[in-house]
C-alpha cells in the first residue's frame, strides 16, 4: 500500500517534466561553425524571389541564426502561402538541410512537412531589412 502514493508522485513528476521540456524552446543551430548559409532570398512580387545572398553580411546573419529559438512541438504543414513570406534562408547545419521561412508565420524546418515555429523572428527580419538598406547606400 505504501507503493501506490510513490508511483502516483513519480507519474506526476514525469508528466510535469515532459510538459516543461515540451514548452521550453530549443536552439535551432547553436554552433556557428556547423552552420552554412548558402542562399538568402527576399520576396519581391507575386511569388517571385530575389537572391540577396551577396548583399548581406553572412557572418552577422550566422550569429543571429545561432541564437534562434524554436518551439519543440512541431506542426504539420505540407505547403505555405508565399503571400505571407518576406525572406527565405537556406543552409545546412551539421550536414543536414535547414530552411528558415520568415514573414507573417515564421518557422524553420529540416524536411517537410514537420515545421517548428520560430521565436522572435522579427529580429531576423529587421536585421535583414537593415542589411539591405545599408547595402543600397
Amino acid at each position: 500500500m505504501k507503493r501506490k502514493p510513490f508511483v502516483i508522485v513519480l507519474c506526476i513528476a514525469v508528466l510535469c517534466g515532459a510538459l516543461v521540456y515540451a514548452f521550453i524552446p530549443w536552439d535551432v543551430a547553436p554552433q556557428a561553425e556547423q552552420l552554412e548559409v548558402w542562399r538568402v532570398q527576399r520576396m519581391v512580387g507575386d511569388a517571385e524571389f530575389e537572391d540577396i545572398t551577396s548583399q548581406i553580411n553572412s557572418m552577422r546573419l550566422s550569429e543571429l541564426l545561432t541564437s534562434c529559438k524554436a518551439s519543440r512541438l512541431p506542426f504539420y504543414q505540407s505547403s505555405y502561402s508565399l503571400d505571407t513570406v518576406q525572406y527565405e534562408i537556406d543552409g545546412r547545419y551539421d550536414g543536414k538541410p535547414l530552411h528558415f521561412v520568415l514573414g507573417k508565420n515564421s518557422f524553420v524546418y529540416e524536411s517537410t512537412p514537420w515545421n517548428y515555429r520560430l521565436h522572435d523572428a522579427q529580429v531576423l527580419i529587421d536585421t535583414l531589412d537593415a542589411m539591405l538598406s545599408n547595402a543600397a547606400t
